[in-house]
């Protein structure tokens, strides 16, 4: 079996927190249809269940606001998709800046794991509920666009994480040994038994749980895998 390392962007990676806030306060600003007063903390709340940009629009609308339990169960309308344009136009003006990675640092795991993914960037893959431009914008800016990556479009086009990496056959029985990092447990349940190694990250924005690995644990776990593959 071929062994395939898949990567969440933002919470395993980079700490995007700010950035995303950055853009959605870029988006809305000097609009009087939108709060101007969303704190950074009550934006930390709801980006926990975000999956799409549109869905920023039920935390910043005075009039159709949403509670984030109610996200998931949401159809979005047509209010909701042209946020998701204004977010992205908003993304574009500030990536304009060469310097704009700076206001998204990596984790530690990140720069523990970057001489891996240049030795064997064939090995990994990037999955993430972010668009695919700004992930690879900012993997150029660390000088490491070297793997392939499976953002927002490709969950739009097929439904969800899970459907993306059905789509590229790393469920196959008897084709792959994945492992699949996540700081969000909502985002790793779905591959529970789907997969051979489900790691859920105890940094980024979720909660922890009594089986979730550091940093260290999970390189280690990467470059022994990475070992035994070489050896094959």
């Amino acid at each position: 079996m071929e062994i395939k390392f898949v990567l969440d962007f933002d919470g395993v990676l980079f700490n995007s927190a700010f950035e995303a806030y950055s853009v959605a306060n870029h988006a809305v600003a000097g609009r009087p249809e939108f709060r101007q007063d969303v704190t950074y903390e009550e934006f930390l709340a709801f980006r926990g269940v975000v999956t799409d940009a549109w869905q920023y629009n039920r935390l910043y609308s005075k009039d159709h606001a949403l509670p984030p339990t109610a996200i998931s169960k949401f159809a979005p309308e047509s209010d909701d998709w042209a946020f998701a344009r204004d977010f992205f136009e908003a993304r574009k003006t500030i990536m304009a800046d060469p310097e704009w990675p700076k206001i998204m640092p990596a984790y530690d795991f990140f720069l523990l794991l970057k001489p891996l993914l240049l030795a064997s960037p064939e090995r990994f893959a990037i999955l993430s509920t972010r668009n695919i431009s700004s992930i690879r914008e900012t993997l150029a800016f660390h000088h490491a666009d070297v793997v392939t990556v499976y953002g927002q479009e490709d969950i739009r086009k097929h439904g969800s994480k899970l459907a993306v990496a059905t789509a590229q056959h790393w469920l196959d029985r008897g084709k792959y040994l994945v492992v699949y990092v996540d700081d969000m447990n909502s985002h790793l349940e779905p591959f529970e038994g789907e997969i051979h190694l489900p790691l859920h990250a105890d940094w980024g924005y979720d909660r922890g749980t009594p089986g979730s690995l550091s940093a260290n644990q999970i390189h280690t776990i990467i470059t022994s895998l990475l070992t035994i593959a070489e050896r094959d």
